[in-house]
């Protein structure tokens, strides 16, 4: 975490180098209706450019001046050695090195190394060298010291520090995030009071709040919920391995991860002894209760594909069941489990579902591919 904000920082000073101090925009500025400028020092400003701050700019090609408090146009680009308010539009790139309060639209990039406020919209990149109260939208990427708002991109936003919303393609990184991200790919915060949501992975250091993944979550700690395929929480996790049976398979081993309120469940069975092979891989989710002490209860669903033959083409059978596991505590990692299960089959044909289901089952359609039933586990856990 520490490299990716030493690279952050680096990046803010090379993409800044070539602007004034601010001292240079806090010197007094001549204030003055409009100038027009084909490139600097080509016009109405000359080589004084810099004194002055105009209510319209005009930069055919690209001027340098000392401010704006209006609205500047250019051509190619805009760079203002002060602040800048009102509206700043140019065909490629806006670059100011004072304070700014005002709309950015660029083709290519807004560059701002002073406090930044209102909106900066770009065709590739934003980037605030200080804090800013703003909504960045860009092509590619956003970049900010601190940010209270919203970040949106097509590929990636970084910040220190998010009070607000990042919302992107590819990759959110913020070291301080209270609010929301929103990502693609992935989510990076070292402290999140908010949500982390990600097609495929959040990483974060303390979590308060909800972890949303497509594929897994990792955090050193959380105060509310994770909820992914696989949720890795270092401190206060939950991981448990099971050996259970029921009527369908007598034989499985499961693997649960998360927290006790919310974990996930990967399961194989198999029922061995019977002529034909049956066998089945399951997924599922569930949440502990303390009842006690020593006493726990388990609520869970399930969802199995179950196949009968293991070389031969696999037909359809969907196994659906929720359970309900009373727990008992005999030592440290050791523990015995049973209860109740409720068991809806849909089968692709009506004789594998003759043969999976149990001879107690009942037709739930009247071309006997779906069968409900009520079954048991038993197993233990550690």
């Amino acid at each position: 975490m520490k490299s990716i904000f030493t690279c952050y920082t680096a990046l803010l000073v090379l993409v800044t180098f070539n602007l004034k101090a601010q001292d240079d925009w806090e010197k007094e500025k001549i204030n003055q209706p409009f100038q027009v400028t084909f490139f600097t020092p080509l016009g109405t400003n000359g080589v004084n450019s810099t004194r002055f701050a105009n209510i319209f700019s005009l930069n055919i090609i690209a001027g340098v001046n000392g401010g704006v408090d209006g609205f500047e146009l250019g051509g190619i680009v805009n760079i203002d050695e002060g602040y800048v308010k009102g509206v700043q539009v140019s065909g490629f790139g806006n670059i100011v090195s004072g304070p700014v309060d005002a709309v950015q639209i660029a083709g290519f990039g807004n560059i701002n190394s002073g406090y930044t406020e209102g909106l900066q919209g770009a065709g590739f990149v934003n980037i605030v060298g200080d804090s800013a109260k703003a909504f960045q939208i860009a092509g590619f990427g956003n970049v900010s010291a601190g940010l209270e708002g919203a970040q949106v991109s097509g590929f990636g936003n970084l910040s220190e520090k998010v009070v607000g919303f990042q919302g992107t393609g590819f990759m959110n990184i913020a070291k301080e995030t209270n609010g929301a991200q929103a990502a693609g790919f992935m989510n990076i915060a070292e402290d999140l009071d908010g949500v982390q949501i990600a097609g495929f992975l959040n990483v974060a250091n303390k979590v308060k709040g909800l972890q949303l993944a497509g594929f897994i979550n990792i955090c050193d700690s959380i105060d509310g919920i994770p909820i992914a395929p696989i949720s890795i929480v270092r401190k206060g996790g939950y991981r448990r391995f099971e050996f259970w049976g029921n009527e369908t398979f007598f034989l499985n081993t499961s693997f649960k991860i998360g927290i006790k309120d919310f974990y996930t469940v990967f399961t194989l069975g198999h029922k061995p002894g019977f002529s034909e092979f049956q066998w089945g891989f399951g997924f599922g989710a569930g949440k502990t209760i303390q009842t006690g002490e020593k006493n726990s209860l388990d609520l869970e669903a399930h969802v199995y594909n179950v196949y009968t033959d293991l070389w031969r083409s696999w037909e359809y059978n969907q196994l659906n069941q929720l359970r309900v596991s009373f727990n008992y505590q005999i030592a440290e990692h050791f523990s015995i489990f049973a209860g109740p299960t409720f068991n809806i089959l849909i089968s692709e044909y009506a004789d594998s579902a003759e043969k999976i289901s149990p001879s107690w089952s009942w037709k739930i359609s009247r071309r006997n591919k779906v069968r409900g039933w009520f079954g048991f586990n038993l197993g233990f856990r550690f």
